[in-house]
């Protein structure tokens, strides 16, 4: 019965295709990369990197995969992708050579981040509306399988595929610091033995893959980065699985790795109620130097801070200072009550 059930799964997977690329959708994509390579950022992703101009001598080393936002238009003009995803990771492809090759602190590390942000969130309006127009008639367990594929797939996943070999890395503290191991080769596996009694377990080993790496890493680490870039994409992709956020549109976005808690977010909603006009512009301007992707113009004249975007050292520092803020406006009192 085994055997069936995982025949079953593997007809599935290979004989349906999930989002295809429409010409609705191609038009859509291609004005998604033309707007982010009109951004201050874009400028670096723009076209091919001229390693032997600059004398980049070790980059055809390190990237073995080249890719930039002017070829991904190029290939939507072919057309080149069959499916959604398939763009969608060679954009990512662009972010994440810029991040082998940089410093986390290094300017392109941080304009690549901010892009990758900025695209992430676009990406999910793409996926909810291709599903909206193509969802697939299949069990949410093999919809959890499609999705495995897909994160496997992923240029990102790259050092998440295999179990960590921690001796040949010489990493001796790893068992210590990890107590359960997991990766996206493990998780294929479980999956092809029917050993997921529901897709909540399912989700929890995946999840694990992102935590361990952050734990281990820190969040600001190049590691830890793709990790949180990993873990928010894979639950927007779960979400639509289980329906959840449609099912409940009030239910808070569940916490991420090396991502700010419910419960800090809601400590740094309550500060802001304390806030003056002008603190809360010059709280704006803190967030738009440290993640200009956590910023939405609202308006001519009016912005807005989306807080789930904020990343953890972003929304470290503001939380820091909106403290401070509040802690001094409250001073006076305190010293006029004990005088």
């Amino acid at each position: 019965m085994a055997d069936e059930h995982r025949d079953k799964r593997s007809r599935v997977s290979s004989s349906f295709v999930l989002n295809p690329m429409d010409e609705a959708m191609q038009r859509k994509c291609d004005a998604l990369v033309k707007s982010l390579m009109k951004r201050s950022q874009g400028v670096h992703f723009s076209r091919p990197v001229e390693w032997k101009k600059f004398g980049l001598v070790d980059y055809p080393k390190l990237i073995k995969e080249p890719m930039d936002l002017g070829t991904v238009s190029e290939n939507l003009q072919k057309p080149h992708y069959e499916r959604l995803e398939s763009f969608i990771n060679d954009v990512r492809l662009v972010w994440k050579n810029a991040f082998i090759f940089n410093a986390p602190d290094s300017m392109y590390f941080k304009a690549a981040k901010t892009l990758s942000d900025v695209f992430e969130k676009r990406c999910e309006d793409l996926e909810k509306e291709a599903e909206s127009v193509n969802a697939p008639d299949i069990g949410s367990m093999e919809r959890c399988q499609l999705l495995l594929e897909d994160m496997r797939k992923n240029p990102f996943s790259e050092w998440f595929r295999e179990p960590l070999d921690h001796v040949a890395l010489q990493l001796h503290d790893y068992p210590q610091v990890i107590s359960q191991p997991m990766d996206l080769g493990t998780v294929h596996k479980k999956m092809e033995r029917s050993q997921y009694m529901s897709v909540e377990d399912f989700a929890h080993d995946v999840r694990l893959i992102w935590q361990n790496a952050i734990t281990y890493n820190s969040a600001q680490s190049f590691i830890g980065v793709v990790a949180g870039i990993l873990a928010a994409i894979f639950d927007r992709r779960f979400a639509l699985i289980t329906r959840s956020a449609t099912a409940d549109p009030g239910r808070p976005l569940p916490d991420r790795p090396g991502w700010p808690t419910f419960q800090q977010k809601k400590k740094f909603y309550d500060l802001c109620t304390r806030l003056t006009l002008a603190d809360l512009n010059q709280m704006v301007s803190l967030v738009q130097r440290g993640c200009q992707a956590a910023v939405q113009q609202c308006g001519d004249k009016e912005v807005e801070v989306d807080v789930d975007e904020l990343d953890m050292e972003t929304f470290q520092n503001v939380l820091k200072w909106a403290n401070s803020k509040t802690k001094s406006a409250q001073q006076p009192k305190s010293e006029a009550g004990a005088s």
